[in-house]
């Protein structure tokens, strides 16, 4: 957990990642001089792939490591003139979180492809839930339970399990019954009944806020998959699933809590253990 050891360990650890993003960069280039290469085969899906992993190779596990886990942890508490950093153990932990990013970056990479997984926002619907619901219920249609006359006669209507409009009912003492639907047109009856007219209200939103927040998510996840130089898809699609941007976000999130880790480990060493 010395400093100037784990500071070695990134700078060896930047070695290698370089030179797999190098081969990557080569792979890429001869590809582009001569289409067809033995590399990809023409598949253009996993020549996407590998341009996203150079990327993420050079800028994530190249770069960022030498700055921040070798210059910086060998120099800084040199600098300020302590032995070691603030919290050597978690220093120690940065930098072994490194490798397991840079592992799932080389599955896309070099291993075989991934494809990617998506849906089209404009098609998705919550309903589809509501549907599987009303084929597990359609399935007890031959059921003995379901032989009497007053059960089946509801059962063979294949759209009974859904919304079906009110009849009109005749009450003789209207002005007892605190929920019909006809009466959220009074204020009177809102005053009295706040509760009807709020469930009311929140059923006719329901549909719109489950709406609201899948296409938040989605667009969450676009955005982050946006930091992996994913571009080559139209702009209303959104992300889901498992596939390789998703490999390639949690890459990335192993890559910035390492960073973070050593970033703020030597903030605090250079603010806390300076000498007067």
């Amino acid at each position: 957990i010395n400093h100037k050891r784990i500071a070695i360990n990134y700078l060896y650890f930047s070695m290698v990642t370089g030179l797999s993003g190098a081969a990557l960069a080569t792979m890429i280039r001869l590809e582009l001089a001569h289409p067809g290469s033995p590399f990809f085969k023409g598949d253009s899906l996993r020549y996407l792939q590998v341009v996203t992993a150079h990327g993420l190779i050079m800028v994530f596990f190249v770069v960022v490591p030498i700055l921040f886990g070798g210059f910086a942890n060998f120099l800084i508490p040199y600098h300020v003139g302590s032995k070691d950093v603030a919290y050597p153990r978690l220093n120690s932990i940065g930098f072994w979180i490194q490798p397991c990013g840079y592992i799932l970056l080389a599955k896309i990479g070099f291993l075989r492809p991934q494809f990617w997984r998506y849906y089209d926002k404009t098609s998705f619907s919550f309903p589809f839930l509501e549907k599987m619901k009303y084929n597990q219920y359609k399935e007890y249609k031959n059921d003995y339970l379901f032989y009497l006359d007053f059960l089946k006669k509801e059962i063979t209507d294949d759209h009974s399990f859904f919304w079906k409009a009110r009849k009109v009912i005749k009450l003789p003492q209207y002005s007892v019954f605190s929920f019909v639907p006809l009466k959220l047109m009074m204020w009177k009856t809102m005053i009295n009944y706040p509760e009807s007219f709020w469930y009311a209200a929140s059923r006719v939103v329901q549909s719109r806020r489950k709406k609201v927040f899948v296409t938040k998510c989605s667009a969450r996840t676009l955005t982050t998959a946006g930091w992996t130089f994913i571009t080559p898809f139209s702009s209303n699609i959104k992300y889901t699933g498992v596939g390789s941007q998703d490999i390639l976000i949690l890459s990335v999130v192993f890559a910035g809590i390492s960073t973070t880790i050593s970033f703020t480990n030597l903030l605090i060493t250079r603010r806390t253990l300076a000498m007067p």
